[in-house]
This record gives C-alpha cells, structure tokens and sequence, in this order.
C-alpha cells in the first residue's frame, strides 16, 4: 500500500526538540511492515535534508510559513507524485477541507490525538460538519476521544476508530542499571535516601502542576525524605519563565529545599530521567485522551499516580500499574497514597511489576497494525471504480 501522511506542520519528523504528534508519526511508521510504501510531508529544518529515504519512508520536508502554506506546499508536492491509496491527516481537521478539493477520489483518514484542533475558534462547526462528511474515516488515540468526537460531530459510529498509541521499552529498561543514573542524581542533589515523586511534562496549567505542588506541601512537611523532581518547560525545547513557571515557582517556595525544576529534556534522553523516580505523577486537570507520560512511566517500571480524567483509566489500571485521583481531590488523596506506598515495599515492589506488565501490552506494531486495519474497512466500505483493495497486505 502506498500511504501518504500529513503532519501537523509546526514540528518536523523525526521530531528534534520532542512534540508528542511528530514522535508517535515518527514510531507507528517505523513499526509498519516493509511493504508498504509511506511518505511523510512534514517542515522542514536545519537538522534534516529537504528530501531523503530511510527503508521504506520516505520524507518530504516543505517550507512551513503557516497552517495554509504549509497545506498548499504539502499538495503541490502530492500532486508530482502517483496518487497514494490513503492520505492519513494528523490532527489537523481542516487539511482535509483543502486536499479533499483536490483529490476527489484518494481516501482521506484523519488521525485525531485530541479533541483541540475540531473545536473553535480553530475550526468553525460548519466546516468541521464538511470535515466528517468528507472524510472517509477517523483514528483516535483512545475510546474516550473516538465517543467524544462522535457526539460532538455527529460522526457516524463506522467511521471512526480507537487504536491506542504505544511505547518501546527497551530504551526505558536498559537505564534502570545505566552508570550514567548516579552521575544524574549526584548532578541534581538527589541521594539513595530520597523519595523521589516524578513529574515530566509541559509547564502549563492543563497539566495540573500547580495541583501537585499544592497537594505535595503536605508529603513535604510529613516526609523530610520526599522530593519533588518537576523536569519540563513551557513548551517543546522552551523554558521561557511566563507567568504561570513564575507562579509554579512562588508554590514551592516555602518547601523549596524538597521541590527541584529541571529544565526541558529531549526525548532521546527522558528514559534516564524517569528512571529517577520511585513514583511518577500525571496530575492533570483537563481531559487527556491518552497522556503517553503514563506509559513511558509504566516503561520504566515506575508506579503512577494519575488524573481520572479523560482516557487515562484504558492505560493505568487503578490499584494494579497506578492509582486514579480525580482533579479535585488530589490535595487530600496524594499524601495518603504516598504513605501507603512507603509503608509497604511488597506494594511498590508489586506495582512497578505489574506496571511493567501493563506497559508491555502496548507497542508500536500493535498501533501500526491498528492502523492498517482501519485503513483495510475503509478500503472494504469504498467501491470505486478501480480496487483499491488488491493493494492492500498487512505482513
């Protein structure tokens, strides 16, 4: 099959400074099977050719000057080249609107990772409602976001399709014992007797980091023992200090011997970080359709402490891989979980196994055969003149 895939635009693929969208396109596509064909049109930057092949994806890096040039370079581009068997659109709703004007019989599957992007004021109903009925089918990263998006819009039940995201645990694993671990403690002020409770993620409000460290005042004054290692910035390769890090950093005061800020950290390096936590928290207050930090933590063998919100509870399984605590009710749930946990080593010791566990019932190969059997329904629901389907094969 040949697949062509549209990235969002603002990052390029293989992502550089991380972005969650590029580094899912980045790892579902090395996991497909050789014989399909996939070309990836994404921005191009300073790190990569404008153009190259690397097996079986090939990438396509255009100027980026904005959602409606980049979008017109994308299909001028597509145009040169023999029509691809499925367009994948990630993300961006409205990219369907524009190819759909040009290639009135390729078939067009948008790839969802949240509800954001179908919202206004970055796309109005009316052309979402184009959107769903020009498409011929929808990915979501999860069942919550499938129905969400379903009774938002209106999409027909067939259409639409969860097939949740993956992890590669090896990089994780290989780091629990790394040489380089002591190195990054000593680097930090961390020691063997810490408690290190874990957080890594954007610095903004949806990611409730101003409700963990609220809720972590009172671990501080119970447990000398306890740190708090927050490792992110404002955005992906940015620590800019705006108004909210200003305010992140004004709550830890009072316990600031016990709260350490770590500034922005690649991806490529991330497998080390999370190996210096004993617990990683995920505390946040909007609805996360998939929060991938919960299974990069589980990876790495570490129990969660996560949000009820959203999709999180198809991936951590309350009481088995983590615990669930409802936005609300962190200040009073967090420091009697965290008790618990350092009462019993038999409990930590079970949860990081059975984290590893969980974690390992998801992987890149199993999203990308998700994928392609979504691909192969809507190849078997259409019927067009010429059949599509004899270049269909899953390996």
């Amino acid at each position: 099959m040949n697949i062509a895939i549209v990235s969002p635009g603002p990052f390029t693929v293989p992502p550089v400074k991380g972005s969650s969208v590029e580094h899912d396109i980045d790892e579902v596509t090395k996991a497909m099977p050789s014989q399909h064909n996939i070309t990836i049109y994404t921005r191009k930057c300073s790190a990569y050719p404008k153009s190259e092949r690397k097996n079986n994806i090939f990438y396509r890096r255009l100027r980026y000057e904005g959602q409606q040039d980049y979008i017109k370079s994308v299909i001028k581009q597509l145009k040169k080249e023999a029509p691809p068997d499925i367009i994948m659109v990630e993300n961006r709703p409205h990219f369907v609107l524009a190819l759909r004007k040009v290639f009135h019989r390729t078939l067009i599957v948008l790839n969802m990772h949240s509800h954001v992007y179908a919202t206004t004021p970055l796309i109005s109903k009316a052309k979402m409602k184009k959107v769903v009925k020009q498409m011929d089918g929808l990915i979501t990263n999860s069942n919550f976001l499938r129905l969400r998006l379903i009774k938002e819009h209106r999409i027909p039940e067939h259409k639409a399709h969860a097939v949740h995201l993956g992890v590669d645990m090896e990089p994780y694993l290989k780091q629990a014992d790394s040489p380089e671990l002591n190195k990054l403690r000593k680097k930090l002020g961390i020691t063997a007797n810490h408690r290190v409770l874990f957080f890594a993620g954007r610095l903004i409000p949806a990611k409730g980091v101003h409700v963990l460290l609220e809720s972590f005042q009172k671990i501080a004054r119970e447990d000398p023992k306890a740190i708090l290692l927050i490792v992110g910035g404002t955005g992906y390769g940015s620590n800019r200090l705006n108004d909210y890090v200003k305010k992140l950093h004004a709550l830890a005061k009072p316990i600031a011997k016990q709260v350490i800020f770590q500034n922005f950290v690649p991806s490529h390096d991330m497998p080390l970080y999370f190996q210096l936590g004993h617990v990683v928290a995920t505390p946040s207050t909007w609805e996360e359709p998939f929060c991938r930090v919960n299974l990069e933590a589980m990876a790495a063998g570490k129990p969660v402490i996560t949000t009820t919100n959203g999709g999180v509870s198809e991936v951590v399984k309350e009481g088995h891989s983590g615990f669930l605590i409802a936005p609300s009710d962190w200040k009073r749930d967090l420091p009697s979980i965290w008790e618990q946990m350092w009462k019993s080593t038999l409990l930590r010791t079970q949860m990081s196994k059975q984290a590893l566990h969980r974690a390992a019932e998801f992987s890149w190969q199993a999203t990308a055969y998700g994928y392609l059997n979504v691909f192969h329904q809507v190849m078997q629901q259409e019927k067009p003149a010429i059949d599509r389907q004899k270049h269909f094969l899953i390996g």
